[in-house]
């Protein structure tokens, strides 16, 4: 690959490798927007060496054409997809964790189970929260066992301890990730 071609790959599909890039995780400790970035251009360089070699013809006459476009994006969407699916496989060991380099004030945290704390964040939302979805945040504060690995509410588990039903609390659930600007 000459700078030429390089150029013309950054110029079309630049901004695509670097949004695949930043899908692939957000997580900086378990791998950074640059190294995937770095990894999807690899991808792209062999995909054109690949392409060059199965369709027996030089990069300037497959240039541009739809059969390269499309092998070119299923090679970065591979990239994207195979990476993803190894991190997540590495996701657990380094869930709720905290680089410590530059953050030395973890160490004096202390436990974080209910604290009063926990309260006053339920005071700032006094305004913003129905009764139904403080008793929530309560709840998830008090069991983080209500709370799936994926981060995701279990509202199955909330609605057997709230004894209301499972789509009463989805509604209940839905709009307070609304109010509070999360998915949750």
């Amino acid at each position: 690959m000459n700078s030429n071609q390089l150029q013309l790959i950054e110029e079309k599909y630049g901004k695509l490798i670097h949004k695949i890039g930043h899908w692939i995780s957000g997580d900086e400790a378990i791998s950074s927007h640059d190294d995937n970035t770095q990894d999807i251009w690899i991808a792209a360089m062999e995909a054109i060496r690949g392409y060059e070699k199965k369709e027996g013809i030089p990069f300037e006459e497959f240039w541009g054409t739809k059969g390269f476009d499309k092998y070119l994006k299923t090679c970065l969407w591979n990239v994207k997809n195979s990476k993803g699916s190894k991190i997540s496989k590495r996701y657990g060991i380094t869930r709720n964790t905290v680089e410590i380099v530059g953050n030395e004030e973890v160490l004096d945290m202390e436990d974080p189970t209910f604290s009063p704390e926990s309260d006053m964040f339920i005071e700032d939302l006094q305004g913003i929260l129905n009764d139904d979805q403080k008793t929530i945040v309560q709840c998830i504060l008090q069991d983080p066992s209500t709370l799936k690995e994926s981060g995701k509410i279990n509202i199955n588990l909330i609605a057997k301890k709230l004894d209301r039903s499972w789509n009463e609390v989805s509604i209940l659930v839905k709009d307070l990730g609304r109010k509070i600007s999360n998915e949750l």
